[in-house]
């Protein structure tokens, strides 16, 4: 099976998408997880820039995010980068 892809998902679509989920559903932290693997996906693949992906994230649930980042190095996190990690997330409380 081929697959045909018309055009690529632009910010505002993807943002009113995620507004209207959440307007049935909430902030919950499944929500964010299923939106952010869905981000993860479309980054990875090239259809949605860093910048995007950071703002789009930013309207769901804050969660920890070692996942996410291990996604990307295809490796743990090393010491040092899961203490940046806490860091940044202690500051964004």
């Amino acid at each position: 099976m081929t697959a045909i892809v018309y055009g690529y998902p632009t910010e505002s679509e993807l943002r009113e998408k995620i507004e209207f989920q959440l307007g049935w559903r909430g902030k919950t932290e499944i929500v964010a997880l299923i939106w952010r693997g869905h981000l993860s996906g479309l980054l990875e693949s090239g259809f949605i820039a860093v910048d995007v992906f950071n703002r789009l994230c930013a309207m769901l649930t804050k969660i920890d995010c070692k996942a996410f980042v291990e996604l990307f190095l295809d490796d743990p996190i090393a010491p040092e980068l899961d203490r940046e990690i806490e860091e940044l997330m202690r500051k964004s409380q």
